[in-house]
């Protein structure tokens, strides 16, 4: 399973976000947070947050998940098959192609209060402007490279 989560700041149109990937008896496999220099708005950030998740599963090859988010628009545009006419539309596009790639995949809400690993993360970035994976599933080699 993991959650994700983004932190957006209107006056200087930049964001972050976060995710943490755990197995499932709860304990952490990889995290990541990322700083966005430029987005439109924050439900392109936080639909950008479902994407980095996603590939960051995808890349140490979970193949069964649980999505968890605390928002309730990206929730409700994902189980409605990511089709949207806003700023975020092409990254919901890209979003449903890498969701296809997981063998069983789902994706549910929950509480701001439930998520606060993943808003820690994002916070993070958004506060130190950096990108950082971490994580037992992660090669040394690509811990560098960011």
């Amino acid at each position: 399973m993991f959650n994700i989560d983004a932190s957006y700041d209107d006056n200087n149109g930049c964001g972050s976000t976060g995710a943490i990937i755990r197995d499932s008896s709860g304990e952490m496999i990889t995290s990541t947070n990322n700083y966005i220099p430029q987005l439109v708005d924050a439900l392109m950030m936080e639909a950008y947050a479902l994407k980095e998740g996603m590939m960051l599963a995808e890349y140490i090859g979970g193949n069964r998940l649980i999505v968890q988010s605390d928002c309730m628009e990206v929730v409700e545009i994902i189980k409605n098959g990511g089709f949207m006419r806003n700023s975020a539309a092409a990254i919901y596009d890209e979003c449903n192609i890498v969701w296809g790639g997981f063998q069983e995949i789902s994706i549910k809400h929950l509480s701001r209060e439930a998520n606060q690993v993943a808003h820690e993360l994002a916070r993070q970035a958004l506060l130190t402007k950096v990108f950082f994976v971490c994580g037992t599933m992660i090669p040394q080699v690509l811990l560098f490279l960011f």
